[in-house]
């Protein structure tokens, strides 16, 4: 029977992914390499005066809900053997979650204390709802990967991009299982 090859569990060879850790089993379709030579700008003359049609863009601020949004809160509730737990964890109008680090700084939802934190990681996901009141997910380009499964579906699919999930919808960070819950 074939092994993860990153924490070793039984698989089986019908699995897209990992049910211990939540890593990617199947191989990804390639990559297609650009090969086009890349142009170096040319260099800038620094005694000339900056031009002043030139405006510095600042990036744009993360997404804030408007706390009179529709369904603007929610929460996600630990599942351990397809059980739903008593650890919930509230969700505002954008949460980052992940585990805390001194290096990376606080998330809003640390789950560095879970026994499943070592597939979590230190930014997991993003998890917002939009001024509708639709919720989010997004991965955080993760190595385990975010993982969602509507209400009524067997499998977990991967979030690729961002993602909307709804009331009763099952979400895995890494192998971390949650039910998410409009409150």
């Amino acid at each position: 029977m074939p092994q993860c090859p990153t924490c070793g569990a039984t698989v089986s060879e019908q699995d897209d992914f990992c049910g211990s850790c939540g890593m990617q089993l199947t191989s990804s379709p390639p990559m297609v390499n650009n090969t086009e030579e890349l142009i170096s700008p040319a260099p800038v003359d620094s005694t000339s005066e900056p031009s002043s049609s030139i405006q510095a863009s600042s990036p744009a601020p993360p997404f804030q809900a408007s706390p009179n949004s529709a369904n603007s809160f929610a929460s996600i509730t630990l599942r351990r053997n397809n059980i739903l737990t008593k650890e919930v964890f509230q969700l505002g109008g954008y949460c980052l979650v992940g585990r805390f680090d001194p290096d990376t700084g606080p998330v809003d939802i640390d789950l560095g204390r879970l026994p499943e934190a070592e597939y979590v990681s230190r930014h997991h996901a993003e998890i917002r709802c939009d001024p509708s009141g639709q919720w989010f997910i997004k991965d955080l380009d993760t190595h385990n990967g975010t993982f969602f499964k509507t209400v009524g579906e067997s499998k977990f699919k991967k979030v690729v991009d961002e993602q909307a999930i709804n009331h009763g919808d099952e979400i895995a960070l890494g192998n971390a299982r949650f039910e998410f819950q409009i409150t």
